[in-house]
């Protein structure tokens, strides 16, 4: 067997491993503004040079952005999410609304299987601050179903879910209406929360289609 050298990484390789790090973990947020480059470089004991050019492969790569006068900001919290975003500009809405059904119907069988009581009491604080009503409720909803999807205890599912949904979220949310607050629309949220909780995948599977359905013919009919 032929042994191969291992290959050192450069110093401005480890800086950026480290901050990729910082925003896999959820210590820097999408969103977040990162520390300034004075910051970094008294944080991480390097130079401003190294600094600078760690920050810019992430920005090439889509994860930083930087806004001139403001500061360096997250968004997107690693490479996949990145490339899938990519793709999604590229693709069609009805295929993209396809994608999220199919996908849903499977979180929501997931979800009832292996759903845990930490997982229930998280869902039923999301739909409890549905009911709220503060603002124009997308936001809320879109959190429900995402805990939804970490509730099926399968990481790859959570951030595809997560990765359409915030695309839709952010380039679709004028063509929603304001829905999540009719008494259907929350009787089929609590019809949900019924099916994981008493761990019936099918009706939580048909549930679904319905809640998807009724996304759908909203952006359809705004379109």
């Amino acid at each position: 067997m032929e042994l191969k050298k291992p290959v050192r990484r450069t110093l401005a390789r480890q800086i950026l491993d480290a901050m990729e790090d910082m925003i896999r973990l959820g210590k820097w947020k999408i969103g977040d503004r990162i520390p300034s480059e004075p910051e970094l470089a008294k944080t991480f004991s390097v130079s401003h040079n190294t600094i600078r050019e760690a920050v810019q492969t992430l920005i090439h790569a889509g994860i930083l952005a930087a806004r001139p006068g403001d500061g360096t900001y997250v968004i997107a919290d690693n490479r996949f999410a990145v490339a899938m975003n990519n793709r999604l500009h590229e693709a069609e809405l009805s295929k993209i609304l396809e994608a999220r059904l199919a996908l849903e119907k499977e979180i929501a069988r997931l979800a009832a299987a292996h759903r845990t009581d930490e997982d229930l009491a998280r869902l039923e604080t999301a739909l409890a601050k549905c009911r709220k009503k503060d603002g124009d409720g997308i936001e809320d909803d879109m959190a429900f179903h995402a805990l939804v999807a970490e509730a099926t205890h399968n990481p790859i599912l959570a951030d595809l879910y997560r990765i359409i949904i915030g695309h839709l979220r952010q380039n679709l949310e004028t063509l929603l209406e304001e829905k999540q607050y009719t008494p259907s629309a929350m009787a089929l949220h609590d019809d949900l929360l019924q099916a994981i909780r008493s761990r019936h995948a099918d009706t939580a599977e048909n549930i679904i289609v319905q809640i998807v359905a009724f996304d759908t013919a909203s952006i359809q009919h705004r379109l």
